[in-house]
């Protein structure tokens, strides 16, 4: 393939400017990429969730810390548009090429640094997450500023580097619960590594993880004084039975599971590159790091992903970017020596993901390119376009009915998402309640529960149909209409909508 040739074939000293040229080129056409998915779509009902956080800020929140909340906070005070709740992602997005290519050059060299922001554009997990509101978006640059501050421990001896990468560590704590792990891959490589013993007897080392605590502060005080919610929801509520043949099963889903979101053909070359790393380890200190920042964090979630019922592919992202710079590194030592069937084989790799990312977006364009699909194959609930279609009409419909049940009335659904979703449309007029089966966000909003005195329209769909006599138990509900979403004649989404008034005004 002379396109992966080609990737390669410029020598790796040329100019650092110019190889950081085509990286800035690399990064602002993926980002336009990503604004054309932005503007094709509506946010889904779990971007919704985290948006409704950031209309009540707090030090953190039931599910997830707070600088998701934080970052969409500051970007919505001027619109509540799609562009602008996406806009941290985006930001994030660029960052994270940026600090990708730094930790690449670093490590190997500027080529390198160019090969693994190529690389990790086409991975389709990281694509979809550098545009979706989700907790990924931030932490992704804060991983990589940690790593480059602990491969700065490796070559240098400035008290100053511990307690910046404790900082960091704890900016990614409050990004997402699982960058406390930062700190482990920085106290693995310190003891494994000769290079990295002599920080053991520096005090820095110590008052870096003082730092990371200090960071994290706000998520400590918001749980200490609500019983540690977040603890039991990830250690005890998500738990799935603890039988080894559900513990076998899950493993094996988690390990399938990764296919899809790395790219079939990508995920094995990055087990690959592991093994080389590891191989590689006792000689050459910058794959023992790159090896100890990866099969660890990758052996953690996938032992968490088999304990839970509920196990997301995309939590082992950060596991997999040290290996997307490793490839970097192998690729630049092999520069215009690749093998035919290596360049086939990377030239694939682009190929799938490119053709993968326009069918994706011809599909939220048209809708009805569903037909092609087998019925037996297709999923309505699986299909996350249809969470993101209709809602302009879906306000108009609830507000309306709404209006005429009572000037006191109230919404609520059966579903945390679906409830966030119809908060975020409504602009929560009028308030939005959510009494779902199981804890929420919406706990700890006082939204639980809708007022007893109020009358409730109660919203579900087809996707989320758990009846409202199940949820209210204490008021018969009577069905008031259907509302059918249609886009180029398909039906995308049904919401069912009930009129539940008080008890004794039936």
């Amino acid at each position: 393939m002379r396109t992966a040739d080609a990737m390669v074939a410029v020598p790796a000293r040329q100019g650092e400017r110019e190889w950081a040229g085509w990286t800035a080129l690399l990064i602002a056409g993926a980002t336009l990429v990503r604004l054309l998915f932005v503007t094709a779509t509506d946010i889904a009902n779990g971007e919704a969730y985290y948006y409704v956080w950031s209309r009540f800020p707090a030090l953190s929140y039931y599910d997830h810390p707070p600088l998701v909340a934080w970052m969409t906070w500051l970007t919505t005070r001027g619109s509540h548009g799609s562009l602008a709740v996406r806009a941290g992602p985006l930001v994030c997005s660029v960052l994270f090429g940026a600090l990708v290519y730094l930790l690449g050059r670093r490590l190997f060299s500027p080529r390198a640094g160019f090969l693994a922001v190529a690389f990790v554009t086409i991975i389709p997990v990281f694509f979809a997450s550098s545009y979706a509101l989700n907790p990924e978006a931030p932490l992704a640059p804060l991983w990589v500023a940690g790593l480059l501050l602990l491969n700065g421990m490796r070559e240098h001896d400035e008290p100053w580097r511990p307690l910046a990468a404790g900082a960091v560590a704890g900016l990614a704590f409050l990004a997402k619960y699982s960058g406390v792990l930062l700190l482990g891959v920085g106290l693995l490589y310190v003891l494994v590594s000769p290079r990295g013993r002599r920080w053991l007897r520096r005090p820095s080392l110590y008052l870096g993880s003082l730092v990371a605590l200090v960071v994290a502060t706000p998520v400590l005080v918001w749980n200490h004084q609500r019983g540690w919610p977040s603890l039991v929801l990830h250690f005890v509520e998500r738990t799935g039975p603890e039988d080894l043949g559900s513990l076998a099963l899950n493993a094996w889903h988690a390990l399938v599971g990764q296919l899809g979101p790395l790219n079939p053909l990508i995920f094995p070359a990055l087990l690959a590159v592991l093994v080389v790393c590891i191989r590689r380890s006792a000689r050459d200190d910058r794959y023992r790091f790159l090896a100890l920042a990866s099969w660890p964090v990758l052996l953690f979630f996938w032992v968490m992903m088999a304990r839970v019922r509920d196990a997301e592919s995309h939590w082992t992202m950060v596991g997999y970017l040290p290996l997307v710079v490793a490839a970097g590194g192998l690729l630049d030592e092999r520069a215009g020596r690749l093998p035919a069937a290596l360049r086939w084989y990377i030239g694939a790799c682009l190929a799938l993901t490119l053709a993968g990312t326009a069918v994706f977006y011809a599909y939220a364009r048209n809708p009805s390119l569903r037909r092609f699909v087998p019925a037996g194959v297709y999923d309505p609930d699986r299909d996350f376009f249809n969470e993101m279609s209709g809602w302009p009409e879906v306000r108009a419909a609830v507000s309306q009915e709404a209006a005429a049940l009572d000037p006191d009335a109230v919404v609520a659904s059966c579903q945390y998402a679906l409830c966030a979703h119809l908060l975020t449309a409504l602009d929560d007029q009028p308030e939005v309640y959510c009494p779902g089966r199981r804890r929420t966000q919406f706990d700890f909003l006082g939204r639980r529960d809708p007022p007893a005195a109020a009358p409730v329209l109660y919203v579900q769909d087809d996707h989320y149909h758990e009846p409202p006599g199940a949820l209210l138990p204490d008021r018969r509900c009577t069905p008031l209409r259907t509302l059918a979403v249609e886009r180029r004649g398909v039906v995308m989404q049904r919401y069912h909508l009930w009129v539940c008034p008080p008890e004794g005004k039936e």
